[in-house]
């Protein structure tokens, strides 16, 4: 990463100083010698494939997940561009991302990223009618990572 930055004409320290100007921020779970869970003093980044290979995590869920996560914890990555969860109220979450076959490389159309994409909701929200799903479209458009509430919204005229 330092020859990187030297190729753009910008040297990176030597030693990131523990504390709140750490771009690895307070907290980290080493997974391996070059990776980590760990924490960032920026926004950008969560989520993103943008890391050379750690999990950025927002401070407050890098603290917690470093004070009750055992050493020795054994770690596993999911590679499910959707997925989804019925909470116990009832109501019911999606969350999709690019897929990771999916990169500029690859020109894949935008219209068969969301065709594959949209097999895979079918094969979770079968038969669901308490679902909404504009919101799913908008979120296949959107693929932010981040889970949304996919619950229907019912009028007044409406029974559940």
């Amino acid at each position: 990463m330092r020859d990187e930055y030297i190729k753009h004409g910008e040297t990176l320290p030597t030693i990131f100083p523990s504390g709140s100007n750490n771009p690895m921020g307070l907290y980290a779970l080493y997974l391996e010698k070059n990776y980590a869970i760990h924490g960032t003093n920026k926004n950008f980044g969560i989520g993103l494939r943008i890391t050379r290979g750690c999990i950025r995590l927002r401070p407050e869920d890098i603290k917690y997940l470093f004070n009750v996560v055992p050493v020795g914890t054994k770690v596993q990555f999911i590679n499910e561009p959707v997925k989804s969860t019925v909470e116990k109220n009832g109501m019911r979450y999606l969350e999709i991302h690019n897929p990771l076959s999916c990169n500029k490389e690859k020109k894949q159309s935008e219209a068969s990223i969301i065709e594959h994409l949209k097999q895979q909701i079918r094969s979770i929200l079968i038969n669901d009618s308490n679902v909404d799903y504009e919101i799913i479209n908008k979120a296949l458009k959107d693929r932010s990572g981040i889970p949304i509430n996919i619950t229907r919204k019912f009028t007044n005229n409406e029974n559940k």
